[in-house]
């Protein structure tokens, strides 16, 4: 018997929140000033249960959470999500849910946020290891980018 896929959004839960890996990295915005920029993007799968369909459903929940855009639009102003909690670590907020993801980063682009630098938030529908080198996550953003599968929006601390 076939049942129909679920429709109705739902919230991160902690443990998605805690397996997304994320890495953050210092760019230069068309206009020539700096930006920080936040890649969220979902581990490889675990176990024959978490299909491609099944990551890119949590993933596009987690999307909604944040209030995130496709790449065919201005990216979205998401409003103050990112909290310094460290020197080098933020935490990220999601709509919907009390849990918020610790990020570590480095200590320039901890200090540019908490100077108001604003931060470009990317997700990623796709896989990637927590182990990805440099060299590894550009190809993943070029190859996400070509097929349409990352989402966008414009975040600052809380």
């Amino acid at each position: 018997m076939l049942t129909p896929a679920r429709t109705e959004s739902f919230a991160p839960s902690a443990g998605l929140i805690a397996s997304l890996a994320t890495t953050t990295w210092l760019d230069t915005a068309p206009t020539g000033a700096t930006l920080c920029c936040l890649l969220l993007v979902p581990q490889p799968p675990r176990s024959c249960y978490e299909t491609p369909a099944v990551i890119e459903q949590r993933m596009r929940a987690v999307a909604d959470a944040l209030h995130l855009g496709p790449a065919t639009t201005p990216p979205p102003d998401i409003g103050p999500r990112l909290r310094l909690i460290a020197p080098t670590e933020v935490a990220l907020r999601f709509d919907g849910t009390p849990y918020r993801k610790r990020i570590p980063t480095g200590r320039p682009w901890t200090l540019l946020l908490g100077q108001g630098t604003p931060v470009a938030l990317v997700l990623g529908l796709d896989p990637l290891s927590r182990s990805a080198a440099p060299a590894q996550i550009d190809t993943y953003l070029d190859r996400a980018t070509l097929l349409q599968r990352l989402l966008f929006g414009h975040t600052r601390t809380e």
